[in-house]
């Protein structure tokens, strides 16, 4: 096991060791917890099987079998008007 140690105000460790009291842990139990969330927090969300299924059931409700998909040419033409509307309308 590895130590790690860094500085912090009085006042933050009394905070930190009052609430690690509260929930029944250590301070570094704590600590290590926080840190955990933290990085569980920052990265980036996977779907389940189950979540992704029911996405895919959505959008094929959405677009039911044999619908045809929209023109890409007239799709593409939209996009550019929406974008860059011709100034003199």
């Amino acid at each position: 096991m590895s130590r790690i140690h860094f500085v912090v105000k009085e006042t933050e460790k009394i905070r930190y060791q009052a609430e690690a009291e509260r929930e029944g842990k250590s301070l570094g139990q704590w600590l290590r917890e926080a840190a955990d969330e933290k990085l569980e927090a920052a990265r980036p969300r996977l779907f389940t099987v189950e979540e992704l299924e029911a996405f895919a059931a959505k959008c094929d409700a959405m677009h039911p079998p044999g619908a045809k998909e929209p023109d890409w040419e007239e799709t593409k033409r939209m996009l550019v008007e929406t974008r860059f509307p011709d100034p003199g309308v």
